[in-house]
């Protein structure tokens, strides 16, 4: 897998006048470094004693620490796709592109790959000169990866199992569910994402879910005539689905989101906001502001809140100050270290309260009697605002929360997200299943098939770069086409005769902004 392949490099061993085999083993060495020690804590002595090498040849060779990062990440995004090529191939095209998935999921989920992709987005995050190099590699690792990826796409369609279309959408509607299990669970701060029984279940519902969207007739007849059917009767059990978090616990503590119940009332109350960060400027002035009762410690506490969001947004996670954040709240350094004993505490509750504000944004109820049009806008306002650099930044946080986590390990709020998001979705599936236009019962692998594309070709990507996609005709049309898919996948007869009769996809044309 990547560790494999990083730790081939540094069993190369380099002649006395080969700089150019040392330096690849300093920048696996740096790679290595990144994942057992972290980014933010990779340390020069311990790179040149896992690249045998001395401190003085390293500092010959890469004077520039910066310069010697990013030639880390090029490197890294080499190894990836290295990964990705070592394993064996399987003459069942269907079963070869489950055990690809799988793979890919394998990679996805290793220590050395989160930590990896940790060090990236700081990286695309540091100044402009630097962010800029590294957007660059980083775009450039990401395409000959999907690259490779539409190649396995190309074979299928030409061996007549695929149907032709869209090769954008094909390419995520196969690689965004994985990723948003394997991968993304992890960037959002929530520790490991759990099979129910395997990540080999979980391929074989995210390749049936690709061939019920793609499949063509070919693949329908081939599987009955050569007992494809052990997509769904494997030897063992079919995946079911995860245990349920239980509903959104608004009680106070760390395991809850602070205030999203005031903030859900302020959005239903009106006037409503042109975007996310008039929203969430409006709610931290209310409550950044001091109240008359300057005793009152709750408004203390979420005030140095509010001001430790307005620093990390003007200053970056890197440059803050607990004297700078003290300071905008109107308190004394001394007063914010008796709410919060160190930054770490502190850190954690700002991530929280800014969870807060982007659950109660991107949550707003969406009443329209098409579904298509109902799905569609709910991946759509996450993805507006995930993809805005002020929202990025605004709750940037997170990364350095992350990057100082140890391996598998979650934030404290992140429970309290996990049932958020789940209680969202199933609220709205709930309403699909009593209007008999699915009949699945909710869980994370259709939370994922519906958001995991989308998160994969917008966000996740200009997180992981700092270059923000461009859509092939609209984010609309996106979010569109990921809700048809969705209801090729889960809906009824019901949903196909009613989305018939009533014309539902002509909607697409009238809606689109």
């Amino acid at each position: 897998m990547f560790q494999r392949q990083v730790e081939l490099c540094l069993k190369t061993q380099a002649r006395r006048s080969d700089d150019a085999t040392r330096k690849r083993l300093i920048l696996a060495a740096v790679l290595k470094e990144w994942a057992e020690a972290g980014f933010l804590n990779a340390n020069i002595t311990a790179i040149t004693v896992h690249a045998g090498v001395s401190t003085a040849t390293l500092y010959r060779l890469f004077p520039n620490r910066n310069d010697m990062n990013l030639q880390a990440l090029a490197l890294g995004h080499e190894l990836i796709l290295a990964a990705m090529l070592d394993r064996e191939t399987h003459p069942n095209p269907i079963r070869n592109l489950i055990e690809l998935v799988q793979h890919y999921a394998s990679i996805l989920v290793e220590p050395y790959l989160r930590q990896f992709t940790i060090a990236q987005t700081f990286q695309v995050r540091k100044d402009a000169a630097t962010g800029e190099i590294a957007s660059r590699t980083a775009h450039t690792g990401f395409e000959s990866l999907h690259q490779f990826w539409r190649r396995e796409i190309t074979n299928l369609i030409e061996a007549g199992f695929v149907e032709p279309g869209s090769m954008h959408h094909q390419l995520f509607r196969l690689i965004g569910p994985i990723e948003a299990r394997a991968l993304h669970w992890f960037q959002g701060g929530r520790g490991h994402y759990v099979p129910s029984q395997s990540w080999h279940h979980e391929a074989i519902k995210v390749v049936e879910g690709f061939f019920k969207v793609y499949g063509t007739n070919k693949y329908q007849i081939f599987s009955k005539t050569y007992q494809w059917d052990w997509l769904a009767n494997t030897a063992t059990p079919p995946v079911q689905s995860l245990t349920q978090p239980s509903p959104l616990d608004p009680a106070s503590g760390r395991d809850s989101l602070p205030l999203i119940v005031d903030f859900e009332r302020s959005l239903a109350l009106g006037p409503p906001p042109k975007n996310f960060m008039e929203f969430a400027f409006r709610e931290l002035e209310k409550i950044a502001s001091p109240q008359i009762n300057r005793l009152n410690t709750t408004n203390r506490r979420i005030r140095i809140l509010a001001a430790a969001i307005y620093e990390n947004y003007e200053r970056g996670f890197e440059n803050l100050s607990m004297s700078a954040i003290a300071k905008r709240a109107g308190v004394s350094t001394a007063t914010l270290y008796r709410q919060f004993p160190n930054d770490v505490a502190l850190h954690e509750e700002v991530y929280a309260l800014g969870m807060s504000l982007f659950c109660a944004w991107v949550g707003q109820d969406d009443d329209q009697k098409n579904p298509l049009a109902r799905l569609t806008t709910c991946i759509l306002r996450p993805l507006t605002t995930y993809t805005d650099p002020d929202s990025l930044r605004l709750g940037s946080i997170q990364f350095g929360i992350i990057a100082r986590l140890k391996e598998g390990t979650i934030m404290p709020s992140s429970a309290a997200l996990v049932r958020y998001i789940f209680s969202f979705w199933t609220k709205r599936f709930d309403r699909l299943i009593g209007e008999n236009y699915i009949a699945t019962p909710p869980s994370w692998p259709m939370i994922h098939d519906i958001f995991g594309p989308i998160q994969s070709m917008s966000w996740a990507l200009h997180s992981n770069t700092g270059i923000m996609p461009t859509p092939e005709n609209s984010w609309f049309d996106s979010c569109w086409q990921v809700a048809e898919d969705f209801f090729k996948i889960y809906g009824t007869p019901h949903f196909h005769a009613r989305c018939e009769a009533e014309n539902w996809r002509a909607d697409r044309d009238r809606l689109r902004p």
